[in-house]
């Protein structure tokens, strides 16, 4: 990214988000890191368990797949990417999920055992993810926000008793 010019992009959060400490601060230093091509970045989600999170650099993973989005940003060429995808099949966030698993039906996402066929977890160069990843997602290694969970005995069947059925599910916070 050094000497290339910053890129458009839009913060997108869930309306019961909660931010976490120094979220202006952390943002900034995760759009420095991010590069310059990206689609999306994720800064909080869930995943399932069994979807891995492939190292990408200290504050950035590449998801195999994400759910519940709870914050992200998508850059100016990541919403013409998901235009280009319409329609919208599903809840939005599960639609973009879907589009992260979609990275790894190939030859990687068998090396790093996300694919259809693969089993293995090997490593495969950054320059090369770069170059497959049809929708360029990243996540936020620390989390900049969460969504809120109700802690009242009725809560367990409203908006914060799915956390805890869900338990094939990892969340960022």
């Amino acid at each position: 990214n050094e000497g290339m010019d910053p890129v458009p992009v839009c913060v997108i959060l869930e309306d019961d988000a909660v931010l976490n400490d120094r979220f202006s601060e952390r943002l900034s230093s995760l759009l420095e890191e991010l590069p310059r091509d990206f689609h999306f970045c994720s800064l909080g989600y869930s995943r399932p368990k069994a979807a891995p999170m492939i190292e990408y650099s200290t504050r950035l993973s590449i998801p195999s797949c994400l759910w519940y989005l709870t914050g992200y940003v998508l850059s100016l060429e990541g919403a013409r990417h998901l235009i280009s995808s319409l329609p919208v099949s599903g809840p939005v966030d599960s639609w973009i999920g879907l589009k992260m698993c979609g990275n790894w039906d190939n030859q990687f996402g068998d090396i790093m055992g996300v694919g259809k066929g693969g089993t293995s977890h090997g490593k495969v160069a950054r320059k090369d993810l770069a170059k497959i990843m049809k929708f360029r997602a990243f996540a936020a290694v620390v989390p900049l926000c969460a969504q809120k969970v109700g802690t009242s005995a009725s809560s367990t069947m409203t908006r914060g008793g799915w956390r805890h059925r869900d338990t094939d599910i990892t969340y960022s916070g």
